[in-house]
């Protein structure tokens, strides 16, 4: 008997089809958030009486997480019951007592790297809007002039005009006076001295605007002046600066990345040394624990959350190489943008005196915004940095021992790596016999490397029996299909155990990460629980049968002697019946008659015959075969009136 599993995925399909279904899901999105917002406050009163420290943001982003499990009962709900609540509230504030947990510290570190990677670019655009912020005060102070007359007052005007060209800009500092003195003879180029004063007349916004002009436009003529070896103080080789970036950084990662294979290839050998699969008495594949002496299981999970942090740093740390293999090619392709752009304003001006405007000034307004760009990746380059170092600080906090997970390996084995494992099941293949998911080969796929496995590739039910053990799995020995998802796993056992109740095992994980929430965005699962966040219960179990088994037993084959009394009546009525014919007897009596002849009798011989053998038919058999009858009241159903009738169905007798 397997649990009905098809009601989750009608429910997973409604609601993302029905338009009434998705504006309820969105009513219940805006209750449930109002209702986290006030638990929040209720949290951050508590947090604040026992003297725990926590941030706001993190706390909302924790208590979301939390709100994904029905079981609480804050998500369905119009009216909250407060025993509910409180018992909510009780649990969270329990965790956050130990903040150095290893579920804690993986919660704290991706809410820190989704609120830092994630947004990288958005910050970006931030630091120029907070640039110009800081520079709002001086801008005022340039547009709000509507007139000059004394030399002091241009002086003073064109002054302040230089300072916000070079902060804006970014190249250099103003105080210092090569960089003054470079900055106003480029803007000299397009702004005189009477110019300057018809500016000042303008209206409010155009000076605004033409403050922005000015600056890309100085911009554009000191870069190329550094590129004619004219100019250029105080300017940092963007370049360079970039490339030198990119290759500490890209060397430091790396080193982090050895350093957390190295923890991650020990705690992951210690569990498969320590993660043992029998069969029960049901004949079903468990997990068993093979504690070697002075181990406990709670030292084993200890190990196994633990290599959930470790495993998400790797991920994050991967993560960040990609974005630095991304902005050198970014990089690279802006500096070659950069240099193209400077050959192709020298052409332009190439032995002429005078250039028109309209040819000149759209190659330094190109110029200058290629540059923001580098001034851009720059900052990109600037917080990996932080996000890398900030992340370390999480793993000095978790302090895993690794003597502990030296412990759980045998005498003589050593850490195995991820492509050591593989070669250990080289050449297995899972069964395809009982086994209710679609076995695939690796080889069958036409394009492997982008198959998006679920999990991360980490073994599909090792994952739910272990209670979140990362183990990897290995494609080569067949890639599970289900529920249109793709699964790995780490041995052939596995994936037989998987076969069993795939529909179940996944169902089953999604309840796991209900009760492990640092799992749910660390494998992507988060979308899935909230299609499924008003369904409490994703699996219903069978009842358990009582175990059977076959059994023989010899009795004796007469214990009691066989004693049958004929006289012996059970029913009532015979005893009656006999009780009547005795009474009946008792008014009989016995007479005899004599007939006038029979005193002539006499004694008679007879002769017979032998008997004859003959043979003669007296019965013969027969049959006749009568058609059933059958008929049919027609007008019971589907009329107004009430008339009915009887149409006879029997067939004829001569057919």
């Amino acid at each position: 008997m397997q649990p009905d599993f098809q009601i989750c995925t009608l429910i997973k399909y409604r609601e993302c089809f029905d338009l009434p279904s998705i504006k309820r899901r969105h009513l219940v999105k805006m209750h449930c958030d109002g209702a986290i917002r006030n638990i929040e406050k209720e949290i951050l009163r508590e947090c604040a009486n026992k003297g725990i420290q926590i941030h706001e943001n993190f706390l909302n982003y924790y208590l979301k997480l939390l709100a994904l499990d029905p079981t609480w009962g804050i998500t369905d709900k119009d009216m909250l019951n407060r025993a509910d609540v409180q018992k909510f509230i009780k649990y969270v504030v329990s965790k956050l007592e130990n903040q150095l947990t290893p579920s804690m510290i993986a919660l704290k570190m991706q809410f820190y790297f989704s609120c830092n990677f994630q947004m990288k670019h958005k910050m970006v655009k931030r630091n120029r809007s907070e640039l110009l912020i800081r520079l709002r005060a001086l801008e005022q102070e340039i547009v709000d002039v509507k007139y000059l007359a004394e030399e002091d007052e241009i002086d003073l005007t064109y002054k302040k005009i230089v300072y916000y060209i070079t902060l804006a800009s970014g190249l250099g500092n103003p105080t210092l006076e090569p960089v003054f003195k470079e900055v106003r003879a480029a803007l000299g180029s397009i702004l005189d001295r009477n110019e300057l004063k018809e500016f000042v007349t303008q209206l409010r916004y155009i000076k605004m605007d033409n403050l922005q002009e000015f600056t890309k436009l100085v911009t554009g003529i000191r870069l190329f002046n550094k590129d004619c070896g004219k100019g250029g103080e105080g300017m940092e080789d963007l370049p360079k600066l970039i490339n030198e970036a990119l290759d500490a950084t890209g060397a430091e990662l790396q080193g982090q990345l050895v350093t957390i294979m190295d923890k991650v290839n020990l705690m992951t050998t210690a569990l498969d040394f320590v993660y043992g699969i029998e069969l029960n008495e049901r004949n079903h594949r468990v997990i068993v624990y093979r504690l070697p002496r002075g181990v406990t299981q709670r030292d084993v999970e200890y190990v196994r959350d633990s290599l959930i942090v470790y495993r998400q740093h790797e991920l994050y740390i991967r993560k960040l190489m990609d974005e630095i293999e991304r902005i050198e090619t970014a990089s690279s392709q802006i500096f070659n943008t950069l240099q193209r752009g400077l050959i192709d304003l020298h052409r332009v001006v190439k032995h002429r005196i005078a250039i028109p405007v309209n040819q000149v000034f759209p190659h330094f307004m190109k110029l200058s915004d290629i540059w923001c760009s580098l001034q851009d990746q720059t900052i990109l380059m600037a917080k990996i940095n932080q996000i890398m170092i900030n992340l370390q600080k999480y793993i000095k906090i978790l302090a895993f021992p690794d003597s502990l997970a030296e412990s759980m390996i045998p005498p003589g084995e050593a850490p195995m790596t991820d492509t050591e494992r593989l070669q250990r099941t080289a050449g297995q293949k899972i069964s395809n016999e009982d086994n209710n998911a679609t076995i695939i080969d690796a080889i069958n796929f036409p394009d492997f490397s982008k198959l998006k496995m679920e999990y991360l590739g980490f073994c599909g039910w090792k994952l739910l029996a272990t209670e979140g053990g990362l183990l990897p799995g290995n494609p080569n020995l067949g890639i599970a299909r289900t529920m249109n998802m793709t699964f790995v796993f780490s041995s052939r056992e596995a994936g037989a155990a998987f076969g069993e109740t795939p529909e179940k095992c996944v169902m089953e994980t999604i309840n796991l990460a209900r009760r492990k929430p640092e799992l749910i965005n660390l494998l992507n699962m988060k979308n899935r629980l909230i299609l499924l966040q008003n369904i409490k219960e994703l699996v219903r179990e069978p009842p358990l049968l009582p175990l059977t088994d076959n059994a023989e037993i010899q009795t004796e084959l007469h214990p009691i002697d066989k004693n049958i009394d004929r006289s012996y009546f059970w029913n009532i009525w015979d005893l009656k019946r006999r009780a009547i014919q005795l009474a009946n007897l008792s008014h009989c009596k016995t007479v005899s008659s004599q007939t006038l002849k029979s005193f002539f009798r006499n004694n008679l011989r007879t002769q017979t015959y032998d008997k004859k053998e003959q043979i003669s038919q007296t019965k013969r058999d027969n049959y006749s075969n009568v058609p059933k009858p059958s008929t049919f009241i027609f007008g019971l159903r589907g009329r107004k009136d009430d008339k009915q009738f009887i149409v006879d169905l029997t067939r004829p007798v001569d057919e």
